[in-house]
């Protein structure tokens, strides 16, 4: 039970929390996490984050006994990144679907385009998501559903259909990073595929400038574009993940009050590998 003076000494902490900052270094380091994306980090980095309601990881080179340790390190849900729109070289793949690529990829030139629509690839990405799941992830962020803006066509359209149906049938849990066009049509015809639990966008408030390697803060126009279209996602029952780089506290604080009004979560990046 409580004495008065625990009470009292209650009172002061939290008089004092609300009219002073928080020395977050402090913190304890057991301390929960929302969201973390740690897509270009090393084995031994993903095996010492603890605590995060969400990870998304690159899987394709972990163990099922390096997911199983993340887990036991107090991980909520884990996906794994899959890359269904482009293939970049550094994967084991990359020679066999090069026949299969359709452009370059701006500002990544380790990585082209591929076409979606290919039955080769579309077997690729079933036994791909096989393998990440067979390792114990809760379920897979897909990448690069962009193929669809960058090449606008029926079929393209058609191969994403089927590739999250693929998903669906396996009844894994999907959250899809960018895709906005795809989306918004998927919504629009009212086929969003039941596997897409959420979508995650980069880049609302902040900007990336590759030319110059620097961050910035995204125009109005382009962040109300990407605002109107994650409150559709929102009203249609989807979770909304952010991804921003290099914000600034000013910025930062503007991005929290942001998603804590409309329940989102962000996950803040200092870098663009994800490291």
């Amino acid at each position: 039970m409580l004495n008065a003076k625990k009470i009292l000494d209650l009172i002061l902490i939290v008089v004092f929390s609300t009219f002073c900052s928080v020395n977050t270094s402090n913190m304890p380091t057991d301390a929960r996490h929302p969201y973390g994306v740690f897509i270009g980090a090393e084995k031994e980095k993903l095996q010492t984050l603890k605590n995060y309601d969400t990870l998304i990881v690159d899987a394709e080179c972990l163990t099922a006994e390096n997911i199983d340790t993340m887990f036991k390190n107090g991980n909520n849900e884990i996906y794994s990144y899959l890359n269904i729109g482009s293939i970049e070289s550094f994967r084991s793949y990359y020679e066999e679907f090069l026949p299969l690529t359709m452009g370059e990829y701006e500002n990544w030139d380790d990585e082209k385009w591929i076409d979606i629509s290919s039955e080769q690839w579309q077997t690729h990405i079933r036994e791909a998501a096989d393998e990440l799941l067979d390792k114990g992830v809760s379920g897979i962020f897909v990448d690069n559903t962009d193929v669809y803006y960058v090449f606008h066509e029926q079929k393209m359209y058609n191969a994403l259909i089927d590739i999250f149906n693929i998903f669906s049938k396996k009844e894994v849990e999907v959250i899809v990073n960018g895709g906005d066009v795809f989306i918004s049509e998927a919504i629009n015809n009212c086929s969003v595929p039941s596997c897409i639990k959420a979508v995650n966008q980069e880049n609302v408030f902040t900007s990336i400038d590759f030319d110059e390697q620097s961050f910035g803060e995204n125009n109005r126009q382009d962040r109300e574009y990407f605002i109107d279209y994650l409150d559709i996602c929102k009203q249609k029952g989807l979770d909304v993940f952010l991804i921003e780089y290099g914000a600034k506290d000013k910025l930062k604080e503007k991005i929290m009050c942001y998603c804590d009004e409309n329940d989102f979560v962000c996950y803040f990046a200092d870098s663009i590998a994800l490291d």
